[in-house]
């Protein structure tokens, strides 16, 4: 990601100034049953949804058997319907340029995909190098035409590529965890995160082409499942213990945002969410985590801040996706 305050960080395109109103908002309906707050939306599946993004064409999700989702008026509809190779095999990680218009998709098998969100069109990138192990998610820094992508799998692996004249340049595999299987990664400004199921955060600058080293967190017994960096120096870790570890560019803070296991984060620098087990949401107000109330109890997966066009959303096991408006 670019690094600047409106630049794109984790699963979105665009930094809110604020939440956006429910009027006008893309998702919220003209009759009197969209309510404040979190709401559970009509979906075109019952299969787990794992992932979701933010584009300039709105929210994106990712799920089992390949599937793709997004919002178009009034309703959420299939657009991928067996994942990038027609493999059926499961997606687990979503991210978009910083333009909002390549989608990146990841998941079993290998499977790796570029969806162009506003032709439509699918461009199937599966087994890159012959890597044919779990994808457990990916991540995008600059503009369609020319980003910089990178994925992580199960084996602890990252493979890295940039687009450029129609096609992937893809580069040297690397083990940044030391073998540990990696959950998450995130880049901005130039610097990428990745995290571990053992506890550890790994960071690598691209501008100083220094190698990967050992960010954190220190003394930590849980599995860190998703990481949002906001910039080089500020980036938030989703675990499974209910916190949310927050790294400044000197400590690492951890902050109790719940009971349940968290799965993934989103922020930007004024906004965050966190979503995980049991339906449990947590967002940022007044500079702080707080818990919200949602409709479900079905463990959520997934999260994408929304922006001035549409709403925040959370999305999870059997199909479920959550709206938030106001």
């Amino acid at each position: 990601m670019t690094g600047s305050e409106s630049s794109a960080t984790r699963r979105r395109f665009l930094a809110a100034s604020a939440a956006a109103a429910a009027v006008g908002l893309a998702g919220c309906g003209s009759d009197d049953q969209t309510r404040y707050g979190w709401n559970d939306v009509e979906t075109p599946t019952r299969k787990g949804l794992t992932d979701a993004a933010m584009t300039t064409d709105g929210p994106y999700a990712v799920g089992e058997s390949g599937l793709v989702l997004t919002r178009r008026g009034d309703e959420w509809q299939t657009v991928v319907q067996n994942g990038p190779d027609g493999s059926n095999n499961g997606l687990s990680g979503v991210d978009v340029t910083d333009d909002g218009r390549k989608l990146w998709i990841c998941g079993s098998s290998g499977a790796l995909g570029r969806y162009d969100v506003v032709a439509g069109e699918l461009t199937d990138f599966t087994a890159p190098r012959q890597k044919t192990s779990s994808w457990t998610d990916v991540a995008v820094d600059g503009s369609g035409g020319s980003e910089q992508v990178y994925v992580v799998n199960s084996s602890g692996e990252l493979l890295p590529g940039r687009w450029g004249g129609q096609r992937m340049n893809w580069a040297e595999v690397t083990k940044p965890t030391g073998g540990e299987s990696a959950a998450a990664v995130d880049t901005a400004a130039g610097v990428v995160y990745v995290t571990d199921t053992g506890g550890g955060v790994y960071r690598h600058d691209e501008n100083s082409g220094d190698g990967w080293t050992a960010a954190g967190v220190r003394g930590v017994d849980a599995s860190l499942r998703d990481v949002a960096a906001v910039d080089g120096d500020l980036v938030d870790v989703a675990a499974d213990d209910g916190s949310i570890y927050v790294y400044n560019g000197y400590n690492w803070l951890q902050l109790r945002a719940g009971e349940h296991p968290l799965h993934a984060v989103d922020r930007d620098r004024h906004r965050g969410l966190a979503v995980g087990n049991d339906g449990s949401a947590h967002a940022i107000q007044e500079n702080n985590w707080q818990t919200e109330s949602t409709p479900t109890t079905k463990t959520l997966q997934g999260c994408a801040l929304g922006n001035e066009s549409h709403s925040d959303v959370a999305v999870g096991n059997d199909g479920t996706i959550l709206e938030r408006f106001g």
